[in-house]
């Protein structure tokens, strides 16, 4: 079976879940029938199989392998989640394996049902009717890297004049990235070179890594010069620094900074909200940390006992949505027994790219009728900068997060452009609670781009009419408050 599966190109999904895209999709012969009069009737095994690729135009191929059965004689028929019964399809003659047989039918779909639809292959035999459901399968979520600089040898110095430098990023999920080198937090672009990543399989999923390394020469080299590695992932982006200090040939690892930023309810929903700035050092010994403003005024400070005896330090304070909005610096400085002087981060909301409006979509319902589900999509695609906060409505009533009778979902902020950002949220309710009349569902969207009279844009459906409609509301909705 699996050199069948492999012939036609086919995802074979239930069971066994591997992908096979060596060759394309194939006739399968016009078979050769053989009639048993002694046999005992045995009832086939399905298999449902997705090809592999982006298909052709708007169209896409699904399978349905039935197997292991004799007689003969097997009827097969399609349908969708909807129990529409489906007419383009093939079906091909039974051939013998073995003293058993095997068929295949093919039914063709459009790609935009394959995004909102499951499909259901069944057959009809004399041992024995069968059936099996065929659905897109679900990405598997992001992994983000672990992160290593490796620093040069001394030999390489003493001998050569240079200095490499080798930036590893392991066990990342999907394969797409961006490594950049940074001198002093300016981008180098020569004597740079990146390396294929390898796969290793893990945590269910496919984990790809990348290594590039950075060559300096002797005439580059300035005292207490930083290098950076910079990895960019879906996941989001990860840096490690050292420092070369000339003098001596020695490398320095820097501290390791970490803000942790506003939520998208913060942004939106609250005046004011906190910025947390976390330290790492490898040895234990920090004497201080505390937040400045650009003038070196300070906010915080804590100079306290305990912090001599920890790896890790953390201080937060809280900013004003006007300084958020507006790209207010403030700065993190912590000083370590390990390093001369103090250690800054500057922390800044990056808002130098011009705005963009979001467009917000929302889709038709999807009908699971084999779960007794439906589920409504918003779309918000193309914007910037990339906050944003997507709420659900019931008859204006806002769905908590841990609702009982709804499912909400939301991805993460995608970047779909040199700049532009996306993200889907999911409302999922019982088909009895939707076929309900009269009652409205609302995708609500919070961004900064949306004029503060108006508040929000907002989509809205009902189960008569299926029609998302565009409101703009003036009014302030609460949203997303437990």
């Amino acid at each position: 079976m699996k050199h069948l599966i492999r012939k036609y190109g086919f995802l074979v999904q239930g069971q066994i879940n591997h992908y096979h895209c060596d060759y394309y999709f194939d006739y399968w012969g016009k078979g050769t029938e053989v009639t048993v009069t002694s046999a005992t009737a045995t009832a086939p095994t399905l298999f449902p199989l997705a090809q592999c690729g982006s298909g052709t135009r708007n169209m896409l191929t699904l399978g349905c392998m039935a197997t292991g059965f004799t007689p003969p004689s097997i009827t097969f028929k399609w349908k969708d989640s909807t129990e529409t019964a489906l007419t383009d399809y093939i079906q091909y003659p039974s051939v013998q394996s073995n003293g058993m047989y095997m068929g295949v039918s093919q039914l063709s779909i459009k790609k935009a049902d394959w995004d909102t639809k499951d499909f259901v292959c069944a057959v009809e035999h004399s041992a024995g009717n069968k059936e099996v459901t065929i659905r897109k399968p679900v990405p598997p979520p992001p992994i983000s890297p672990s992160l290593y600089v490796m620093t040069p040898s001394k030999e390489e110095m003493r001998d050569n004049q240079t200095a490499s430098f080798a930036c590893l990023a392991s066990g990342f999920s999907p394969k797409e990235y961006k490594i950049t080198w940074l001198k002093n937090n300016k981008p180098i672009i020569e004597e740079v070179t990146d390396f294929c990543q390898d796969e290793q399989k893990g945590q269910g999923t496919t984990l790809y890594s990348a290594t590039s390394f950075l060559k300096v020469n002797e005439s580059d080299w300035t005292d207490l010069s930083e290098y950076t590695c910079q990895f960019e992932h879906i996941t989001g982006t990860q840096t490690k620094t050292v420092k070369y200090e000339k003098g001596d040939g020695c490398v320095v690892y820097d501290l390791e900074f970490n803000f942790n930023e506003p939520t998208s309810e913060n942004i939106f929903l609250e005046e004011v909200f906190p910025i947390t700035c976390e330290v790492k050092a490898k040895e234990k010994g920090f004497t201080s940390i505390k937040w400045m403003k650009e003038d070196k005024s300070v906010i915080y400070e804590d100079r306290g006992e305990h912090l001599k005896n920890t790896f890790t330090v953390s201080a937060q304070i809280t900013i004003t949505k006007n300084e958020w909005n507006k790209g207010t610096p403030f700065i993190c400085s912590v000083e370590h027994k390990d390093h001369l002087g103090s250690e800054q981060k500057t922390y800044q909301r990056n808002n130098g790219e011009e705005q963009k409006h979001p467009a917000v979509f929302l889709l038709s319902p999807a009908e699971d009728v084999r779960r007794n589900m439906v589920t409504l999509t918003c779309y918000v695609k193309d914007f910037y900068p990339k906050e944003v906060l997507v709420a659900w409505l019931v008859d204006d009533e806002l769905v908590q997060m841990d609702s009982q009778k709804y499912k909400h979902i939301s991805s993460s902020t995608i970047e779909t452009g040199k700049t532009y950002y996306s993200i889907y949220s999911q409302l999922t309710m019982s088909m009895d609670d939707w076929k309900v009349d009269g009652v409205f569902y609302s995708c609500a969207v919070y961004h900064e781009t949306i004029p503060k009279t108006t508040k929000m844009v907002v989509r809205t459906v009902d189960r008569t009419s299926n029609e998302p409609n565009l409101v703009n509301l003036s009014l302030n909705v609460p949203c997303c408050k437990p």
